[in-house]
């Protein structure tokens, strides 16, 4: 062991030690805190205070206010609650519909008049809305009535889209949908190869979701983007289900172009049905939850009488929670799902025998306890994960044929694919509360992470080859041995936490997480072995007015991005990868004799894809620092207003450079539009030998063109927000947020392949293969929104018992380029995954926009009841405007293209219609 990794494990254990334990929330709960006070202000001790909701198991909690008049109730589970107190000679209080979310602590203070405890409870209908302990900003909840109210995709991922700051799931700044943390109950369920979410689960199983990330505490790591918390039902006391249906006809829909290029004409078929039932099995000691879902769904093709896709999802989950003892509380989650699709690409350009099956499969599963050793200490472990397998099932070996004049795919599928992959991790934090330590209070918490997570990517071309054809004539082989890459990622992280009042009004909150990381392959061992990451916290809270309902907060934060093993799995040896061409056009192209070469294929490119990586020694995990600053006022009965300003960057990206290939500077004029720039002249195309590392411009890698990092790997953002939320009461809710912002630098936030763009997010950009790639690379980023206004909410139009559900955004379109290729006498390998050709950016990254994307979603629900059930009818109209906003134009320019630059090939679909039908009991 290194003495810097001896060092570090004694600084843990040196931690442990000093916080003997380490109180606050976790990940699944809250905490309600305050002080009993008289009239006059003077603090109550020996206050009996009690607690109760019908999400606490083992029926309402009390405790005994100490010598300054405190108490606390930590460890909660999130839901509505009532709280009282209650002292001899003194008229008792309470406060309700105290509204406890998860990962956060409500501070609650009461008020005691002499009196007599037979005189009537003093109600209190004033809860607070505002956390004054923690320095996180720009939180967004999303209970039960948020999700059942407001239109939406009906599942997890696609509620990211309500938050402020988000578009494309690119969040503030980050990466487009790679960059967020995805968590059920606590554990992580991102993909282990890419990072985007990847488990399902039933959308009526969940309680509340929560979307967070600015100023998160040490707790939270492996993201740069935002933490998508989702919190799932846990039954209750009372028996409570649910039977829903939801449905969609092809014809559900209006047209919104004219332009027969343009028209939308494929549409789904969708039928889905779910059911969930909770209650008790043992009141106050043993809650259980189950759903099941059925899901039918087919696309419809507009003139096309054929055979066209569709898929089934069959899912069930189960959820039990028992607390056998006060002390102690146990939860188990499992969930199945079985989503196979068929008739995958089927349509009037796929051939019968060219369409495959998708099957897939999954399993969920999640156990933690909580137990308590005293009112000031406990401790929660916990043990989740998943496992999933699919497979692509073809109907022969045979190759696959792509006609480019006639766009038809014959003969197979473009490649096959099986792709089994898990995750399981080990979650362990103690928690403990220490008042008069270091001058105030303090909520210290310890906690050490496990996650492995083992995969298989086996893919490649049917029968070896992919034919690309002209008029049924041959014109390119690319031929691929295939891979079968088997990484397997593992994590240990341990974090310590502090959240130190200092004084009533003045909270501070130290943390430090560290991360251990390492990536492993078979008979090669550990490949990826980036240096021990440390990454403090620190953030300070004022209650500016002493009354709980003004926080001014800052953060300072720095966050490691996800381990995927994306960043590794190409150190395995892929297989040959090569292009051929048809003599007769190998002919013409290079202005040869008719006959010359015949009737055979000529090699054009060949990369055995062997032995191409090397990893430097002094690698770095990728990472990201935060700025955060704003305030939160509540404004009345829960409302509240927040202004936050972010400022984020990104630093020691994991990225190739090139150390073989050679070029040189020359003047090349492009016959386009006349303009003159510096480009490269490749001297050895093909002799490509890659070292991953953290590039750093002016560093000198050895490499065989000096210049190779020619510019520096950034990311930033920064951002003014405002977000107005009004939780839901008395029968309405409304969330809005605007938020004003600029991302810019050289390495893009869009989705890019591995080594396939001018993004790293998965692993490898294309900026240091080939000096041709960061020629203008420097500019605005692709997922660049300057403003970003959203208002989403219902409410309950009296006297009909209907409800208006809708969903509002304008959004500042995406940035794009031009794109121009250069001639392959300059450069006929542009150090890409798959070849192709090299286009340079004619101006700076980001010079051209798409149009702004104005969007209204509606739905209106009318209900009513029978007794204690309760029957709803409901529609959902999206795209309600009906809007055809451009979102897909000619970004490149060559020699053989039909279509200028800027010709539109893509519009937002026009506006289509959603019914259901809702029973609740």
């Amino acid at each position: 062991m290194s003495s810097k990794c001896k060092f570090l494990c004694l600084f843990i254990l040196s931690l442990c030690f000093l916080f003997s334990f380490a109180f606050s929330q976790t990940k699944e709960t809250g905490a309600l805190t305050g002080q009993v006070k008289t009239p006059e202000g003077e603090p109550l001790p020996g206050v009996e205070v009690t607690i109760s909701s019908p999400n606490l198991i083992g029926g309402p909690r009390s405790t005994i206010t100490n010598q300054e008049g405190r108490y606390r109730f930590p460890a909660l589970p999130r839901g509505t609650y009532s709280i009282e107190a209650k002292l001899e000679g003194f008229i008792p209080q309470r406060i309700e519909n105290i509204r406890l979310s998860v990962d956060e602590t409500l501070t609650i203070d009461l008020v005691l008049r002499v009196g007599s405890l037979k005189e009537s409870v003093e109600v209190v209908a004033v809860a607070p809305t505002i956390d004054v302990k923690d320095s996180q900003t720009s939180t967004v909840e999303m209970p039960r009535e948020y999700l059942q109210q407001v239109p939406s995709g009906r599942n997890y991922r696609s509620q990211l889209k309500f938050a402020p700051g988000v578009s494309n799931e690119s969040t503030f700044g980050s990466s487009e949908s790679l960059a967020n943390n995805f968590m059920i109950d606590g554990v992580k369920i991102n993909s282990p190869e890419a990072g985007e979410a990847e488990v399902n689960f039933d959308y009526e199983s969940i309680e509340e979701i929560k979307v967070m990330g600015l100023g998160a505490p040490a707790e939270y790591g492996g993201f740069s983007g935002a933490i998508v918390h989702v919190i799932s039902k846990s039954g209750g006391n009372e028996f409570s289900g649910q039977f829903t249906s939801f449905f969609q006809m092809p014809g559900w829909h209006s047209r919104n172009s004219d332009d027969p290029e343009l028209i939308f004409k494929r549409f789904s078929e969708e039928y889905d049905l779910r059911f969930n039932l909770g209650g008790p099995l043992v009141k106050d000691k043993l809650w259980f939850f189950t759903t099941a879902n059925y899901t039918y769904w087919q696309d419809h093709i507009e003139d096309y009488e054929g055979e066209t896709e569709y898929g089934k999802e069959y899912r069930a989950m189960g959820k039990l929670t028992w607390q056998p003892a006060p002390a102690d509380r146990f939860t188990l989650l499992v969930g199945w799902a079985k989503d196979p699709v068929f008739n995958i690409e089927a349509g009037p350009f796929t051939a019968p025998e060219a369409v495959p099956t998708d099957r897939r499969w999954q399993i969920v599963y999640n156990a933690s306890l909580l137990h308590t050793f005293s009112g000031t200490t406990f401790l929660e472990a916990k043990f989740g994960g998943y496992y999933q397998e699919g497979k692509l099932e073809l109907q022969s070996d045979n190759p696959p044929h792509f006609d480019l004049e006639t766009e038809m795919l014959s003969g197979n599928f473009w490649e096959f694919w099986e792709f089994p992959r898990q995750r399981y991790q080990l979650n362990a934090s103690i928690s403990h509360y220490a008042e008069n330590f270091i001058k105030g209070s303090h909520d210290f918490k310890f906690g050490v992470e496990f996650e492995r997570s083992p995969l298989k990517n086996h893919r490649g071309y049917p029968g070896g080859a992919l034919y690309y054809d002209i008029g049924g004539e041959p014109y390119l082989m690319i031929t691929y041995d295939g891979y079968s890459a088997e990484p397997t990622s593992q994590r240990i992280s341990a974090f310590v936490q502090d959240t130190w009042s200092i004084s009533d009004r003045i909270t501070i909150n130290p943390g430090l997480r560290i991360n251990h990381w390492r990536g492993y392959l078979p008979d090669m061992g550990a490949v990826f072995k980036p240096k021990i990451g440390l990454a403090p916290r620190l953030g300070i809270t004022i209650d500016l007015f002493g009354d709980n309902s003004t926080a001014l907060k800052a953060h300072y934060g720095k966050y490691y991005h996800g381990l995927i093993g994306m960043f590794y799995l190409h150190l395995e040896p892929q297989g040959t990868y090569r292009e051929y061409m048809w003599g007769p056009f190998f002919e013409e192209m290079e202005g040869l004799d008719p006959g010359t070469i015949g009737d055979q294929w000529v090699l054009l490119y060949e990369d055995p894809w062997e032995n191409e990586y090397t990893v430097d020694p002094d690698l770095k995990m990728t990472f990201m620092r935060q700025y955060v600053i704003g305030i939160e006022r509540e404004l009345f009965t829960d409302t509240s207003l927040g202004v936050n300003f972010i400022y984020r960057t990104n630093h020691d990206f994991i990225d190739r450079v090139n150390l073989t290939g050679m070029w040189q500077p020359i003047q090349w004029t492009d016959p386009y539009f006349g303009k003159t720039y510096t480009v490269y002249e490749h001297l050895n195309p093909g002799e490509n030998q890659y070292l991953i590392t953290n590039p750093k411009k002016g560093k000198d890698y050895g490499a065989a063109f000096a210049n190779i990092v020619g510019i520096e790997p950034t990311r930033n953002y920064r951002g003014l927000e405002f977000i107005f939320n009004k939780r839901y009461s008395h029968g309405w809710q409304l969330q809005l947020s605007y938020v004003y912002s600029k991302a810019w630098g050289s390495n893009d936030n869009s989705w890019g392949e591995f080594g396939e763009t001018r993004t790293s997010s998965l692993g490898a950009s294309t900026l240091f293969s080939n000096p041709n790639w960061q020629i203008n690379a420097e500019g605005r980023l692709t997922n660049d929104p300057t403003h970003m206004f959203k208002a989403s909410g219902s409410f309950i139009i009296p006297y009909v018992d209907v409800s208006l559900g809708f969903f509002f955004s304008y959004i500042t379109g995406n940035t794009y380029n031009k794109n121009i290729m250069l001639p392959d006498e300059i450069d006929p390998d542009p150090c890409s995954m798959f070849g192709g050709n090299m286009y340079i950016l004619a101006e700076p990254l980001g010079s051209y926009r798409y149009p702004a994307r104005t969007n209204l979603d509606l739905r209106l629900e009318k209900f009513f009841r029978i007794g204690q059930v309760r029957v709803s009818a409901l529609v959902d109209i999206f795209n309600a405007l009906n809007a055809s906003t451009i979102t897909d134009v000619e970004t490149s320019v060559d020699p053989w293209s039909e279509y200028p630059f800027g010709y539109v090939w893509g519009i937002r679909r026009p506006r289509t219609f959603r019914a259901g039908f809702r029973v609740e009991f």
